[in-house]
């Protein structure tokens, strides 16, 4: 995630609405992406990307930028993420996984066969990303998808390093016994 230019920032803290919808425009797909990873429905995702940038948009006149300005929004998108999985859960909503949102991949070169491999080891794996629990699946999605340090996801989450450190450590342990270890099908 690309941080805004301070200027456009301080801009958005003193009420410019221009310079806001200039901000929503650069880091809605992040926000998008994110929530949809935890989630996994994409109209819930939607709604959850509104609701970040209302709060964003109250929140930025006291953001004072002792932290990046992402690990704030990223904190904010995690919190609400889990706010609204509380909530599901209370509903009792099912939520179904759209396989078209698990990305494309990078070709590796021309080989139409390597390249369908691929994009089924790729579909493999956040399939099976999408069952880890909640917390889990917000630290992978952060670390590996999004490129965070776990001290970034640490403070984006309000948590310890170490908690961090474990989720991640967790998660791959779970995700090593469903994916197909070995052979020409390892992922």
């Amino acid at each position: 995630m690309k941080e805004p230019d301070p200027h456009l920032l301080e801009r958005c803290r003193q009420g410019d609405t221009e310079a806001f919808a200039r901000l929503v425009v650069e880091q809605q797909d992040y926000v998008y992406t994110l929530a949809r990873r935890v989630l996994r429905d994409p109209e819930e995702a939607a709604d959850l990307t509104q609701e970040v940038f209302l709060r964003v948009w109250q929140g930025l006149p006291s953001f004072r930028g002792e932290s990046r300005f992402a690990t704030w929004l990223y904190r904010i998108v995690a919190n609400c993420c889990l706010n609204r999985l509380r909530g599901l859960k209370r509903e009792r909503t099912t939520v179904s996984l759209d396989e078209q949102a698990l990305g494309n991949l990078p070709a590796h070169g021309t080989d139409p066969h390597a390249e369908a491999w691929q994009r089924e080891r790729q579909a493999l794996l956040w399939n099976a990303v999408e069952q880890l629990p909640a917390g889990y699946r917000l630290v992978v999605a952060l670390f590996y998808q999004q490129g965070l340090s776990c001290a970034e996801i640490a403070e984006a989450m309000g948590v310890p390093v170490g908690t961090v450190k474990t989720h991640l450590h967790r998660a791959r342990l779970n995700l090593a016994k469903v994916l197909p270890q070995g052979g020409e099908h390892a992922v």
